[in-house]
């Protein structure tokens, strides 16, 4: 994927009543999240952004973005247009100490912002770094990720799902980790949370989430929750709306 134009760039909060309703568009946006609450929106289906994550937006496709108001987006972002163009949101994360964050860093805080061609050059590199379109390499890593979304409960177990696919259990993680950058079971754990999080905004209880969800116990599902999220879900949700 390279770039053909780099449109836009900035870093900030966002304005004032930040939502982009059915946005369809011939340009991607590129969002560095690091902080607040936001949400891209498709077909009826929200994803919360997530901090320190890179986020590429689809081009002639309906998606709604909006935020919490309580809780502004903070972000980094450039509207660019890209060869192949991209199809679906894409999404990466970016961890301290790698060459991505080495770039994200150099996008956001050391180029001038005259210098088109650094900025083109420095977001080809991150584009780089997103999963690439299917081929035979990379289709077992979405494959392994369709059988993971389809559950809402305890992961299913890595043995059955190498049974299912075809390959061993090392290869699926080594194939999942060189395109999602993480493994299948941090990915799982990452969204079961983001499940649990918005059924908790919705209203359920801690105890039905628990239920839902496949943990043992609300006790073992509110530990788990504040080992991701650093508070327990009443704290967080509270939190939220303050």
């Amino acid at each position: 994927m390279i770039i053909q134009n780099l449109l836009l760039f900035n870093e900030s909060y966002t304005h004032e009543n930040w939502v982009y309703k059915d946005v369809f568009v011939g340009f991607s946006r590129l969002y560095y999240i690091l902080d607040g609450e936001g949400y891209y929106e498709e077909n009826g289906k929200a994803i919360r952004f997530k901090k320190h994550h890179l986020y590429l937006t689809p081009v002639k496709k309906p998606f709604t973005l909006y935020e919490n108001p309580e809780n502004k987006l903070l972000h980094t972002y450039s509207h660019i247009i890209t060869v192949p163009p991209v199809t679906s949101l894409m999404e990466i994360e970016v961890t301290e100490g790698t060459p991505l964050a080495d770039g994200v860093s150099l996008w956001r805080k050391y180029i001038p912002s005259g210098d088109a061609d650094l900025i083109a050059h420095t977001i080809s590199f991150l584009l780089s770094c997103f999963p690439k379109a299917l081929t035979q390499t990379n289709c077992l890593a979405q494959k392994t990720r369709e059988i993971l979304d389809r559950f809402e409960g305890k992961m299913p177990d890595m043995e059955t799902i190498s049974r299912q696919l075809g390959y061993t259990r090392e290869h699926i993680t080594r194939n999942f980790l060189s395109v999602y950058h993480t493994t299948p079971k941090k990915y799982y754990n990452q969204r079961r949370m983001d499940m649990a999080l918005e059924k908790l905004l919705s209203g359920a209880k801690v105890k039905n989430v628990a239920e839902e969800l496949g943990f043992s116990t609300p006790y073992a599902f509110s530990k788990a929750f504040k080992t991701h999220f650093g508070l327990s879900p009443e704290k967080y949700v509270s939190s939220l709306h303050i």
